[in-house]
């Protein structure tokens, strides 16, 4: 059987050569719990090296190696490439070779080649389909997360992050029609 997760990226900045990963969610189909990376997780952040995310980020691709497809809102223009962008920073150190070559399905791109909406955000697809609501993260709590350590703020942050996988698999379910990646069982083809 051919399995699938939704994932989603928390980071410091939009660019990843000067930008970390913050956290990630990883919820496969096989699961009904997601998986939770954190970067407060990890022994650089708990000595104060918040600018090392190298094992987080080895982790997270871990994860994400084993399923076949990947669904992530935006994922080719943004989770992917960040995190090739991150482990190809950390290669030299850590070994973890290349971001696995696996099928990829973006909702952001499906909206925009098979719909006609305004926005083809996150936020406007569940609003179409009635997939809840995103959850809005102050600047304030990304600064203190990322530069601070803030615990609390990065609590907020892995909370939204949660939610944004939840609608993305309402999302992911409404456009499968659309798409050749998944068969008519909903699982990976």
């Amino acid at each position: 059987m051919i399995s699938s997760c939704c994932f989603d990226l928390e980071t410091s900045s939009l660019n990843a050569n000067f930008g970390i990963v913050l956290c990630a969610v990883v919820k496969g189909s096989d699961r009904k719990k997601p998986y939770v990376f954190r970067g407060d997780s990890y022994e650089p952040w708990k000595q104060g090296k918040r600018s090392d995310d190298s094992f987080l980020v080895k982790d997270i691709v871990a994860c994400l190696s084993g399923y076949d497809v990947l669904v992530a809102h935006n994922g080719a223009r943004f989770d992917v490439p960040f995190l090739r962008t991150r482990m190809a920073k950390w290669s030299p150190h850590l070994e973890c070779g290349a971001f696995p070559n696996k099928k990829l399905v973006d909702p952001v791109q499906l909206a925009r080649n098979k719909l006609r909406m305004s926005s083809n955000g996150l936020a406007a697809l569940a609003s179409l389909i009635g997939a809840g609501e995103k959850t809005l993260v102050d600047g304030d709590v990304w600064l203190r997360a990322s530069l601070d350590g803030d615990k609390e703020a990065l609590d907020q942050i892995v909370k939204h992050c949660i939610v944004d996988v939840e609608i993305l698999e309402k999302v992911a379910d409404s456009v499968k029609p659309y798409c050749s990646v998944f068969n008519s069982y909903g699982s990976g083809y």
